[in-house]
């Protein structure tokens, strides 16, 4: 490809870089994003594998998003499926918005260069929108995370309180009534409202687990006991003799302040994924703030997180988790572990940042 760049006609060169340095996300993420999102777009799960096949179908260094792949290609691609659910998939991602269907004259997909013009001719799927789209769905996905957490929660919350009033009364029809409508798949306002008509009050233990929810860095929460970690080291027998960390008080807070361009060089992912120029502070936080719960972050971890480095420094974190995050089997586990919990007295996002820049250098 930098050959081919290199010895083009001056008409013919981008004047953006490939996209190895073009803010183009990998396939995976911009896959794994969409998914979350689906509920908000109205995509099929057989929809999206179309569509992340015709993703497979471009080169990792382009300057365009156009799909020259034959329906045959994408039958072996999707394991057999039929040139029509193609074109119904395909339908349903121009109508929309993800897809511009550009037809040759004999309907076949491929690209005419003008050497002396410095123009070309793509017929074939183009992503474009998607790719234009990607923060706005970025955004979608991360309310559907906020709101599948919330979910869960009134779940839990309408099931103990359930179980509280059959203690009262084992023959409770309405009770009764409500387990079988919590096998069905709920929306936030129908759990909302099976929970106002609840014939009890909140239980006790609903009221400690708000309080909970809201995270002071205490000795306790810090000792790691939700993370898979049976081992008593000496740090949390000295948390646990009631010792609270301020941020003032830890260590690793004289490290030096890393900049945004240090941000950016040392985790070139997480920078690519925006698709928008990251500048200020502010940028940077909003940034890791929605790639936060599509790597498995939950909302009242990252609070947690934020409370206890700061703002800044908690998203540095999230930024940095994104560049390698392929390596860990559990991220939203391994992140309370490093900023909340057993391992968070001696991490530095500051140094972890800088050790990726490192990394990122030596590939250089």
């Amino acid at each position: 490809m930098a050959f081919t760049q290199a010895t083009a006609s001056s008409g013919l060169r981008t004047s953006k870089l490939l996209s190895a340095d073009n803010s183009i996300p990998e396939r995976h993420i911009v896959v794994a994003t969409i998914r979350n999102a689906a509920p908000r777009l109205g995509l099929s799960a057989s929809v999206i594998s179309t569509l992340d096949a015709m993703l497979s179908c471009l080169a990792p260094k382009r300057n365009h998003h156009t799909v020259f792949a034959s329906n045959s290609t994408l039958t072996f691609r999707l394991n057999g499926i039929s040139d029509r659910t193609i074109r119904r998939h395909a339908a349903t991602l121009q109508e929309i918005g993800l897809l511009v269907r550009r037809d040759s004259p004999n309907r076949k997909r491929f690209t005419k260069h003008n050497s002396h013009q410095g123009t070309a001719l793509r017929f074939g799927f183009d992503l474009s929108p998607l790719f234009d789209r990607l923060p706005e769905i970025a955004s979608m996905a991360a309310e559907v995370m906020r709101e599948r957490e919330q979910i869960d929660y009134l779940r839990a919350k309408i099931r103990a309180a359930a179980n509280a009033s059959l203690m009262d009364n084992p023959k409770n029809d309405a009770v009764l009534n409500i387990f079988r409508i919590l096998r069905r798949k709920l929306s936030l306002q129908e759990c909302e409202q099976i929970l106002l008509d609840l014939p009890i009050n909140e239980v006790e233990a609903e009221a400690a687990d708000d309080v909970q929810s809201t995270f002071a860095a205490t000795a306790t929460d810090s000792d790691g006991h939700f993370v898979r970690h049976h081992h008593k080291s000496n740090k949390e027998h000295i948390d646990k003799e009631g010792i609270t960390l301020k941020r003032d008080a830890i260590p690793i807070i004289t490290d030096v302040p890393i900049t945004i361009s240090e941000l950016l060089s040392a985790c070139p992912d997480a920078a690519e994924f925006a698709l928008r120029r990251i500048e200020t502070s502010h940028d940077v936080i909003a940034h890791a703030r929605t790639l936060a719960p599509i790597l498995g972050i939950t909302s009242q971890n990252y609070e947690a997180a934020n409370e206890r480095l700061g703002s800044l420094r908690a998203a540095a974190t999230v930024w940095a988790i994104m560049q390698f995050h392929n390596k860990i089997k559990a991220v939203g586990a391994y992140f309370r572990s490093i900023t909340t919990g057993s391992k968070s007295v001696t991490f530095s996002p500051e140094k972890l940042v800088r050790r990726l820049a490192k990394i990122q250098s030596y590939a250089a």
